[in-house]
């Protein structure tokens, strides 16, 4: 799959990802909206048949007409609050019993408290809670279904019901209106159970539509992590082809000159195809050496064989080694060493293997004249060897990944720097395996600088 495809899929995927994402959220908002407006006028079409339920009732028994005002008797305080005008007396069981019958008859199944004003305390009076007076209704004829329900109405089935029960007042809760002096408010501290249930079904959609976002998060990951694993394969092919094709040719003609019988009279020549041929053997052996070796690493089936290690002679040993392993003489190697000999624990042959090849880089990552100074010092609670050189550097976003198995830093279609990629990983793998650490920094004015940090 090609680059822009994957873009092109990466861009419309997101662009309905966000689409979907906006449409959900205004349908949301839209039935939100709808319930609150279909709450706030049941409540208020039941409100106001409560107070001409109360006005009407006094008018029978009291033998007068109030100057109660239909169209204005209800006032939405807050959002969960509410006051109703009944400019007349308010009897406070006929009140909750009321209440009950049109909340039920309006499906407004929600606990609520209702309190009276008093003129004498200029207070809010507290009746009776939705739990206490849902046993009231459940009591009375008329929701318990007696053969006289049907022809009784509410006002003879609350006289029935509550004749004998004195009305009760308690402490003063909400707030009061000034608007108005015959007046009751009513309450609904749970007011959010009633969207919640009636948008419960949208909470399963957009938790489904979250898990589709998730998995399609997921899918992506996927594609990026499977093209980042295929170039990564392709370009170790490659690698791996070039290391191996060089040295095989040159032994494939180097044979071709030893088959020929004529060749024992040239001695010289002899010599020197020989030599190629060992040279070369030498170098696929070491690079097979390291794919093997990576292979062992990644399944952690390295023992350490520690050891008490004169830090100071070693890497002094280890640099000599490395440079009589090159192919010219390499004189451009400065140690600097601690002032006294100190020891440390580590795996000999792994230990020389982290220090070549990071002199390895510096070398071949060197477009000039190589300078590498190694330098070796302690502080109080651990060692560091610095190795730094003057080679064409690491930009800031490749520092984290150079560590990664099989990187490389992108160069185009060019390769000019041998290798596999498995170097640094090598180093990374194995100082994590000695508990040590390994960082690297800029060299002002140009080249990196490799740092391993021994604990003591």
């Amino acid at each position: 799959m090609g680059r822009n495809t994957i873009r092109v899929i990466v861009v419309l995927a997101t662009v309905s990802v966000l689409g979907i994402l906006v449409i959900q959220f205004f349908f949301l908002k839209n039935t939100v909206d709808l319930n609150e407006r279909k709450f706030h006028e049941s409540t208020t079409q039941a409100l106001k048949n409560v107070a001409q339920s109360l006005v009407d009732y006094n008018t029978k028994t009291q033998g007068y007409k109030s100057n109660y005002d239909p169209y204005n008797s209800v006032d939405q305080i807050s959002n969960n609050y509410y006051v109703v005008n009944v400019n007349d007396v308010i009897n406070p069981l006929l009140l909750e019993h009321l209440l009950l019958v049109e909340f039920k008859r309006f499906n407004i199944e929600l606990d609520f408290e209702y309190a009276i004003y008093d003129c004498e305390t200029n207070q809010m009076m507290y009746g009776i809670s939705h739990s206490e007076a849902k046993d009231s209704i459940v009591r009375s004829p008329a929701v318990s279904g007696e053969p006289n329900s049907q022809t009784m109405t509410d006002e003879e089935i609350f006289e029935n019901h509550y004749a004998l029960k004195p009305v009760k007042i308690a402490k003063p809760l909400l707030p009061t209106c000034d608007k108005y002096i015959y007046y009751f408010g009513v309450y609904f501290p749970h007011r959010s159970q009633y969207y919640s249930s009636h948008v419960k079904a949208w909470y399963m959609v957009n938790g489904f539509l979250l898990l589709v976002i998730l998995f399609f998060g997921y899918t992506l990951y996927v594609i990026f992590r499977q093209r980042q694993l295929s170039e990564i394969q392709k370009n170790f092919i490659n690698n791996l082809t070039h290391e191996f094709k060089t040295p095989l040719s040159a032994i494939r003609l180097s044979s071709k000159v030893l088959e020929d019988p004529k060749i024992i009279d040239h001695p010289k020549r002899l010599t020197e195809y020989a030599r190629i041929i060992g040279e070369q053997t030498q170098r696929l052996t070491i690079q097979v050496e390291k794919v093997l070796q990576m292979a062992s690493v990644e399944k952690k089936i390295i023992q350490l064989d520690r050891q008490e290690i004169q830090l100071n002679n070693f890497i002094e040993k280890t640099i000599d080694e490395f440079r009589s392993s090159q192919e010219t003489e390499i004189n451009f190697i400065r140690l600097e060493t601690l002032p006294q000999e100190t020891t440390v624990k580590a795996d000999r042959l792994h230990f020389s293997n982290i220090i070549f090849n990071i002199l390895d880089n510096a070398v071949k990552y060197c477009k000039e004249t190589p300078e590498i100074h190694v330098r070796i010092n302690k502080t109080r609670n651990s060692i560091h060897i610095q190795i730094a050189d003057n080679g064409i550097g690491i930009p800031e976003e490749y520092k984290k990944k150079i560590f990664g198995r099989f990187f490389r830093i992108p160069t185009g279609d060019v390769h000019d720097v041998k290798g596999f990629g498995l170097g640094l990983d090598y180093v990374r793998k194995m100082t994590h395996f000695h508990n040590w650490k390994i960082g690297v920094k800029d060299n002002s004015p140009k080249g990196t600088i490799f740092t391993i940090t021994i604990p003591k």
